[in-house]
Formats: C-alpha cells, structure tokens, sequence
C-alpha cells in the first residue's frame, strides 16, 4: 500500500498563479507588506486574524478554489538547467518518526507554538512539506516518463525558477503514477519539522499535504551565521586557536568539509580544525565556537547561503552584527543517516533549494 494518497487540493485560477503565489521570504530582497492578496502577505502579516481574512478573500473572490474530487498533484521545479520532480499528496501522521516516515531536525518551541496556531486558524496548509525518498536508477526513468505530459501551470517566479504543476485526471498517468508509488517504502523529511510538530501537537486527526523528491535531485545550501558578542576580536581569536588554525582566506575561497570561514572587521578568515572530525559542521561550530563566545542565543541570525557572501558582509558592516560564520554544506546522505539512526541535527542545519511556492497547491488540514 502507497504511503502517499491522493486528495482534493486548492490551487489558484490559471490567470491568479502567479500573481498571487510566492516564493519563501528568504528568496525577496526589501519585502514590504501590501495590499494585494498573496500568499506572501498571508505568511508574513503578524496579526493573525488579518491573515485569515486575506486566505478567506480569495476563496470568496473565486481567486483559489478546491478541487471537487481526489487527486495526486506533479510538481516540476527547473533551476538553471537542473530538474526536482515531485509528487503532491498526503501522508498519514501516524506513520511519522517510525520506520516509514522519518524526521532529522530538532525544533524551536515557540515556531511549534506558532506554526500549530496558524494551521488550525487557518485549517489550511499553504505549501507541501518537503520530503524525499531513496530510487534505483530504472525508476527515475519511470518517473521522468510520467512527467512527459503538458503541465496546468507553467511559471517563472521570484526565486528565479520554473514551476509547472500537473492535476492528474487521466486514468493512463494515474496508473503509472500509483505504480510507481509502491516503490517508495519509506520517506524522510526535509523542511518542514515545525509544522509536522505543530500538527502532531494539535492533537487532531490531519493528514500533511507533502511532496516527495527523489534523493538524487535534492539540493541543499550553506545555512550560515551572523552574530552579536560583546567579546574583543584578540579574546575571540584566543578562544578559536584552541582547537582551529585561522588565516585570512585567499580570494573566491572553496570551501571543503570540516572548514569554516568568519568573516569580522571586512576580512574573510578560514578555520579549519586541527582534529577531523566526524560530526556536522554545523555542530562543530556550535560546540567549538558558539557556546563559548555567545552568551545570549537571541544574538544569532540563521542566513540561507541562497544570496552568497555578501549578504554575510553586509550584516556585519552595518555593525547590528559583529560575526559572520560561513559553512560547508550538509549534504543529502548525512540528512537521511540522521534520519535512519533517529538522531537530530541541530535547528537551521539545512538550506534546500529550490522549493515549492506558497499557494500554488494548499490543502485543508482537518476533515
């Protein structure tokens, strides 16, 4: 039996889509609120109730509308030449952190709070969560033919991506799609912790809106620090030196594993440890680092490597930061060797990119 089913999803008219959806804050330099009904207003308005209202004015408007009956949903993301092929359904929660359907990454409890708020508020989830599953090669050709077919939706957006959405109604691609289904026998989340939490908590019967991506074709970035300390730069050196060299990096520096560069006083430093080690960058910096010259955690920017450098550059020279940290990447087989041996990651280990839009396919969450 398939671990994903298919469901009746809300999707925005073909003229409203890409108007009205919207890539992650993370991808818009200089977001502002307005008046216009998107998804990104929706996300990030801090007055719930007005964000109710907005999800609300479309449905009323006519702008996004539920599907009549079931479905299984293919969503196609091009990014300079590279594809991410993903199948749209749900999951049952009760099929969450065994052996079927695995998580990777500790939580926040105040954005568990939050993200459980807003989904039973708005009793809608916007985007799917991100997922992915292992596949054999022969498969991923099975699944490339199931996305030969023209797509209902087919759009440039403002993280600089193709997406094309498909509604499967022909019985032909439904059959290959359910087919290739039963070769995923187990899936392992990707983004999305908070609000799998959240729901859990919520203590109602909700099946999550997903998409799956096969392993091979997921991409992960750098997620990267910026800090506040009141700490001198001689004292932070002291403290580094303890356990990494430190030189001033050379020009368009490439990172390799177990390397970190920091960025202070508008000089980029390499640090690299004088002990290998088999932990994730992410937990040496914290554990070699962090916990010894940050006394106050709110003092931390968690910055996806999405924009580069000089993003990092800019937060310390505006001098609201002191401290940048720049990682290697975590990369895809130490996500699901986490997942499988049921350990965590520290929050913001992981960057993946590119995502889904927000409101391209929601879903209600209770029943």
């Amino acid at each position: 039996m398939s671990l994903i089913k298919p469901f009746s999803g809300i999707r925005p008219k073909k003229k409203f889509a890409k108007k009205i959806t919207s890539p992650n804050v993370s991808y818009i330099d200089n977001y502002k609120p307005n008046k216009k009904l998107n998804f990104l207003n929706l996300l990030n308005s801090s007055n719930i109730n007005k964000s109710k209202k907005m999800l609300s004015a479309l449905k009323e408007k006519g702008i996004i509308q539920k599907d009549p009956s079931n479905h299984f949903y293919l969503y196609r993301i091009t990014h300079n030449k590279k594809k991410l092929l993903g199948i749209v359904g749900k999951i049952n929660l009760e099929n969450y952190d065994d052996k079927k359907i695995l998580g990777h990454e500790e939580t926040f409890v105040e954005r568990i709070r939050k993200r459980k708020e807003q989904l039973l508020k708005f009793n809608s989830q916007i985007s799917p969560i991100y997922t992915t599953y292992k596949t054999a090669p022969n498969s991923l050709k099975k699944l490339n033919r199931i996305f030969k077919h023209k797509p209902d939706y087919n759009f440039k957006s403002k993280d600089k991506c193709r997406h094309e959405l498909w509604v499967v109604k022909k019985n032909n691609i439904e059959k290959l799609l359910r087919n290739y289904l039963k070769s995923i026998n187990k899936i392992y989340i990707c983004d999305g912790h908070h609000r799998i939490q959240a729901m859990l908590k919520s203590k109602k019967k909700i099946a999550p809106m997903i998409i799956a991506f096969p392993y091979k074709q997921v991409n992960i970035l750098d997620y990267n620090r910026v800090i506040k300390t009141n700490l001198k730069f001689d004292k932070i050196k002291k403290i580094i030196s303890k356990n990494f060299s430190l030189n001033i990096s050379k020009k368009n520096k490439i990172l390799k594993l177990n390397q970190i560069e920091m960025y202070t006083n508008k000089k980029w430093y390499t640090l690299k440890p004088f002990k290998q080690s088999k932990e994730l960058d992410v937990t040496i910096l914290r554990k070699l680092i962090l916990n010894k010259i940050l006394k106050n955690k709110k003092n931390i920017k968690f910055v996806s490597g999405f924009k580069g450098k000089k993003v990092l550059e800019k937060f310390v020279n505006s001098k609201k930061y002191n401290l940048a940290f720049k990682l290697y990447p975590t990369n895809i087989s130490q996500v699901l060797s986490f997942a499988e041996k049921k350990k965590y990651m520290p929050q913001k280990s992981t960057w993946f990119h590119p995502k889904p839009l927000d409101g391209l396919i929601s879903s209600n969450i209770i029943f």
